[in-house]
């Protein structure tokens, strides 16, 4: 009897970890164009995602900005960066972006809701002085 309670334990769990992820999760995975307005009008960035059950990984890729425009500390050409920590629970989503310019590491912290075509959310961190309110974005579909 303990056999079979145990043997249809490991069967059920093995299930639901085999279970395709939620159709919001799914819908995540693919091209994004997310926007935020600053101080200095929209920034705009590619957010390239993929979904493995409840795991995400991908890239946001961001142009350089900044004042100095070319070489290191904030400026240059478009910038892609790993994001790590990804998870889904449902329609919600969030994982984290560490940049680092020359010897300044910063860390951002993404977390949203999907609803169709649409993408909502904050981004946490990577202000002045590692610290600033949570700043509002917005993502949607490529055209």
């Amino acid at each position: 009897m303990k056999h079979s309670a145990l043997l249809t334990a490991l069967l059920t769990a093995a299930v639901v970890a085999m279970a395709p992820a939620p159709a919001s999760a799914q819908n995540l995975a693919g091209m994004w164009e997310l926007s935020q307005e600053t101080g200095r009008g929209t920034r705009t960035s590619t957010l390239s995602l993929t979904v493995d059950g409840m795991t995400l990984t991908g890239t946001v890729t961001t142009t350089g900005g900044g004042r100095r425009g070319g070489g290191g500390g904030g400026g240059g050409g478009p910038q892609a960066v790993e994001i790590s920590d990804g998870k889904i629970d449902g329609s919600s989503f969030s994982f984290t972006l560490i940049r680092t310019f020359g010897d300044n590491t910063i860390t951002q912290t993404y977390s949203g809701t999907i609803d169709g075509a649409t993408l909502t959310g904050t981004i946490e961190g990577g202000g002045r002085r590692g610290g600033g309110q949570p700043r509002p974005f917005t993502g949607k579909r490529p055209s």
